[in-house]
């Protein structure tokens, strides 16, 4: 069942234009698994990535992959260069050099941590600027929804781990282990990006997608998502003693916490919406080892209203 959707509203200003849907015929993007998370590190393949669907987020952006080492800029040599304090120029060292060892951009005959490639910067050494490469490249960091949509359902991404492509058997398998609640996550992110919706984290708001329109350049978020797992034998149960499902384990709700969580969601004009993902009573552990499972989940949606009181008296005074 699916729940009504109202028109989402329009951001005041929009700086750029939609491209094309994501190319499904597109098979040389690549990803990497570092660290439990999936990680695109080519330059080309983060702009198709992002541009083409708004996937992802940059690991130093709030959103699009657009960092730059410093606001401060000075000519050097007849070329501008940025300029950063020595602590951050170790800190950024620090933060890229597992990722740049493992891609081969380190040169073990210089002196420890240099970078051999990367943009230039002026790193002020008490006063003594010295120039020196840095590592500043942004990557994009995908989530795990996200990386298993663009592999399973576009067919379009390769997640390498150790330099070896991982199937979609050893990708879902290993996404399971990392979250557990993986199953029921993708279900619904698969189906809200089906229906034209960008799904993004909405942990800020305590809630698990931000639903938006077309991206979040062009309209603002309309959903708050908390996505709940039950069992279809509940559902029926619930249905017939009118009440609400039963046996959903992912995040049980009291009273107060839910209002807390829809007042959230109504003070940044979004509204709260419950995504159930029902399992047969039957699945077994085996049947959920594989992606083919999810042919059998079944998604409702469930929109959360506020009542008002003040608004409830004055609807019965128009009556």
């Amino acid at each position: 069942m699916q729940a009504p959707f109202r028109a989402p509203r329009r951001r005041a200003r929009v700086h750029e234009a939609l491209e094309a849907p994501f190319p499904l015929h597109t098979h040389e993007l690549r990803a990497e698994l570092i660290n439990q998370h999936v990680v695109v590190c080519d330059a080309g393949h983060i702009k198709k990535i992002h541009d083409q669907g708004y996937f992802g987020k940059g690991v130093l952006s709030r959103s699009r992959p657009d960092h730059s080492g410093s606001e401060q800029w000075e000519e050097h040599e007849g070329s501008m260069l940025p300029v950063m304090s020595e602590s951050r120029y170790e800190a950024l060292l620090q933060w890229a050099g597992p990722a740049h060892t493992a891609q081969g951009l380190v040169d073990q005959t210089e002196e420890a941590g240099s970078v051999t490639s990367g943009p230039l910067v002026l790193v002020d050494c008490d006063g003594v600027r010295k120039v020196r490469p840095a590592p500043v490249t942004e990557y994009l960091q995908l989530s795990l929804e996200e990386a298993f949509f663009l592999v399973y359902s576009l067919g379009c991404l390769s997640v390498y781990l150790d330099q070896e492509p991982l199937s979609v058997i050893q990708l879902w398998r290993k996404f399971r282990l990392l979250r557990p609640d993986f199953t029921s996550s993708f279900s619904a992110y698969q189906h809200f990006r089906s229906r034209g919706w960008v799904p993004k984290t909405g942990s800020k708001y305590g809630a698990d997608y931000m639903l938006y329109r077309k991206g979040p350049p062009f309209y603002h978020a309309s959903y708050s998502v908390v996505v709940e797992k039950a069992c279809l034998s509940a559902c029926l149960s619930a249905c017939e003693d009118g009440g609400a499902f039963r046996d959903s384990a992912l995040r049980p709700f009291s009273w107060r916490s839910l209002a807390a969580l829809s007042r959230i969601t109504s003070n940044v004009s979004k509204e709260l919406m419950l995504c159930y993902i029902i399992h047969p009573a039957d699945q077994s552990e085996q049947e959920l080892d594989s992606p083919v499972c999810l042919s059998a989940l079944k998604v409702q949606e469930v929109i959360v209203s506020r009542w008002v009181s003040s608004r409830e008296r004055a609807e019965q005074d128009d009556l």
